[in-house]
């Protein structure tokens, strides 16, 4: 019979937790498929999947990028 967690998991420990997700996924995803070079900015990429440094894919822009600069914003 389970009765609930037993001590409350801190918000900083469940954010640290769940902020290395997309990373480690990322990573291991290339390790186990082959990657391709994005045809707009020539960075690694799955294949049939939006670039993730550009947004684009098949030729079009379909995702909104912003980076870490307030300046740099590459729109859809």
């Amino acid at each position: 019979m389970n009765i609930g967690p037993r001590n409350k998991i801190s918000q900083a420990r469940k954010h640290r937790r769940h902020s290395t997700w997309k990373t480690i996924n990322l990573k291991k995803l290339t390790n186990k498929y082959q990657t391709t070079k994005c045809p707009q900015c020539g960075a690694n990429m799955l294949a049939h999947r939006v670039c993730p440094v550009c947004g684009y894919y098949n030729g079009k822009q379909v995702v909104t990028i912003k980076t870490k600069s307030k300046n740099d914003v590459i729109d859809a």
